[in-house]
């Protein structure tokens, strides 16, 4: 991750200053950062969130941050702060296993800047290669199309 990469993450945590010197000394911690001000987040099982961004990929799409964590099972997407409406407008409700949206007063997970090898959480697209957010209409667009495409995990 670049320097812009690790300013604008950093100042999602709730001690910005604190969270660039720990990284500086221990660049795969992991810090808590609100969601609701700098960004949201959408997560989704892995198997959706990697069609997702092959579809974006595909298509051109600017991509921003993505988290991944293998343990759980799940990538999480950071959209613009205030999208709820938008999104569920577009996608509809959760309904328990189709994505999980992280809004204002949430809480999100980072990895460092630089997870150690062998870590459960890892960026899929790191912040600070252009832009940092995924437009909401494109990847609610790319969601709906890979999980009509997916067989359920659940069958």
């Amino acid at each position: 991750m670049n320097q812009a990469g690790i300013a604008w993450i950093s100042a999602a945590t709730r001690d910005p200053r604190e969270t660039r010197y720990t990284w500086l000394t221990n660049p795969g911690a992991r810090r808590a950062a609100d969601t609701g001000r700098l960004f949201d987040a959408v997560v989704m099982r892995v198997d959706l969130g990697a069609a997702v961004l092959d579809l974006l990929t595909a298509a051109a799409e600017p991509v921003g941050a993505v988290i991944a964590e293998e343990h759980a099972g799940k990538w999480a997407y950071l959209i613009g702060p205030g999208s709820a409406e938008a999104w569920l407008a577009a996608v509809g409700p959760a309904d328990g296993t189709r994505y999980h949206y992280v809004g204002h007063g949430g809480c999100l997970t980072l990895p460092g800047p630089r997870p150690y090898p062998g870590s459960s959480m890892t960026w899929i697209v790191r912040p600070g290669l252009g832009t940092n957010l995924t437009c909401v209409p494109t990847l609610a667009t790319a969601y709906l199309h890979a999980e009509s495409h997916r067989p359920d995990p659940a069958s």
